[in-house]
């Protein structure tokens, strides 16, 4: 919200006639009344600008604070936004038949106001750790760039690949095992051996 003024035609409690400062601060409204000022005080402006930096403040507290729960599915990353996954480029007609193509990415989405956005990043093109750094960074210039540093910090291990690719192949997908990161393939490691 901001500073309103009030010259009478508005509908207020007792037909107030000034300024008003409403901010909503952590989803309380604060507001004050300056009844009777026929401009507007400095102290309003102080007041409003106390308050929208409190209101950013939380915003930001919130921001830093949201975590996905770790219950949600093989894909999750544990920052919210970003899951990893093979994701597939669609289908391609080859030797007569439709072939699927996967690649393991990680794929940003969400919504910024109202406008809905998904972003994948191929660890195969790009690596594991600069397909992770490239998908924070996308992340954060949509959720706010301070949030970078705890972003990156939170970096899955390549090893979930394995887990990913059991499950996707279990619901029906098709994919080969040259499709798992190099990291993975060049470390010869399975995930049996990664559980014993």
């Amino acid at each position: 919200m901001a500073i309103y003024h009030y010259d009478g035609t508005q509908k207020t409690p007792k037909n107030y006639i000034g300024y008003r400062v409403a901010v909503s601060v952590n989803g309380e409204l604060r507001q004050k009344w300056y009844k009777g000022a026929e401009e507007k005080p400095a102290e309003a402006e102080e007041l409003n600008r106390m308050w929208r930096f409190e209101q950013g403040l939380h915003q930001d507290s919130r921001n830093r604070e949201r975590k996905e729960r770790l219950s949600n599915s093989a894909y999750v990353t544990g920052v919210a936004g970003i899951k990893m996954k093979f994701a597939s480029n669609g289908n391609k007609m080859v030797s007569g038949k439709m072939k699927h193509y996967y690649f393991p990415a990680f794929v940003v989405s969400g919504s910024v106001n109202g406008k809905r956005f998904t972003k994948a990043f191929n660890v195969k093109k790009f690596g594991y750790d600069m397909a992770w750094f490239k998908a924070c960074h996308f992340a954060s210039e949509k959720y706010g760039a301070n949030l970078l540093d705890q972003m990156l910090k939170k970096k899955p291990q390549v090893e979930q690949f394995h887990i990913i690719y059991r499950w996707q192949t279990k619901c029906g997908s098709d994919i080969p095992k040259t499709c798992l990161p190099d990291e993975i393939i060049e470390s010869g490691k399975t995930l049996e051996d990664l559980i014993n």
